[in-house]
């Protein structure tokens, strides 16, 4: 029998079961997705420059206790919060027993996105919320879902799945489809009157609100087609018999499509209000969460002729 090294007995130790680093993911892709949440309350609220430094506030590393300095700086702490799990996540792709290398990639790149989040919302701060810059903040932290979706994905279902190849590629081009939505919406957004600064009485450069009501048609008449798209896939995947787990993740977002177009609606006829704006704006995460899902849920196409694995018929 060999004898383990006592510094090996002692590294073990330190060590993650699946069932625990599960926890762990699912905690960082949930802050994940509540920091596009703040984040989008903090400019709809007008509190983007209630810290016009960074990373102190008003001189100092406390907020005054006035409304918009705490939400601003609420933002920050979440950024904070948000960090912790991030860490954990990376560290445990390397402490998880069994070790599975396809974790390392996507859980590595969590902390980095939040560290890259901290330094672009500094920048954003300084640059006095110039909205090419608070486009591509919100644009980076849905791109970071991507890997907090994959990572979750992975350690759920170490098995690839494979599925129908004309499915597969029909539900990437709708992820693709919808990722092009959301950028119009970011763009949308910037154009509105909510540019973050209104709060604390700060002038903000906003994108040209000429543009504004040709950026809110495309926008409207691109997610329209999306919905319609959405619908139909549903249709034709459960006619090839796609997975009870992309049945599911299709039929969410169909929902959300739904539901984003009615609020696109109320808030387009009065004129968009904060409050409804900002819940416009959360869910467009929550809609590209269940994209990037019914992405991993579709698989890889199967090769011609083969029998898709992982796929029930749907009956």
């Amino acid at each position: 029998m060999a004898l383990m090294h006592p510094t090996d007995e002692r590294s073990e130790r330190f060590t993650l079961t699946e069932r625990q680093y599960r926890r762990v993911v699912d905690v960082a892709l949930f802050t994940l997705t509540v920091i596009i949440f703040t984040g989008a309350a903090v400019r709809l609220t007008g509190s983007g420059l209630g810290c016009p430094q960074w990373p102190k506030c008003d001189g100092g590393f406390l907020p005054p206790l006035e409304t918009h300095q705490l939400i601003e700086y609420g933002n920050r702490m979440v950024t904070g919060v948000v960090g912790v799990p991030a860490i954990l996540a990376a560290a445990g792709a390397y402490r998880l027993r069994p070790f599975r290398r396809e974790l390392v990639v996507p859980a590595l790149i969590l902390p980095l996105g939040v560290l890259a989040q901290a330094v672009l919302g500094g920048i954003t701060v300084l640059l006095h919320l110039s909205w090419e810059v608070v486009i591509a903040h919100y644009l980076l932290s849905c791109a970071l879902l991507i890997a907090g979706v994959v990572l979750v994905w992975r350690v759920r279902r170490p098995r690839g799945e494979v599925g129908d190849a004309q499915t597969v590629l029909l539900t990437r081009g709708l992820t693709a489809f919808g990722g092009l939505v959301l950028v119009a919406g970011s763009f949308a957004t910037a154009a509105g009157p909510h540019a973050g600064g209104a709060g604390t009485d700060d002038y903000v450069e906003r994108l040209s609100s000429i543009a504004l009501d040709t950026i809110i048609r495309w926008h409207g008449h691109a997610a329209a087609v999306l919905g319609a798209a959405a619908v139909g896939l549903w249709v034709f995947a459960r006619v090839r018999g796609a997975s009870a787990t992309l049945m599911r993740a299709l039929t969410v977002v169909c929902v959300l499509v739904a539901i984003q177009g009615a609020l696109g609606l109320v808030q387009y006829y009065n004129a968009l209000p904060a409050a409804i704006v900002w819940v416009h704006a959360s869910l467009a995460a929550v809609l590209w969460l269940a994209l990037v899902w019914s992405v991993l849920a579709a698989g890889r196409p199967a090769a011609p002729g083969a029998e898709s694995i992982g796929s029930s018929p749907q009956r």
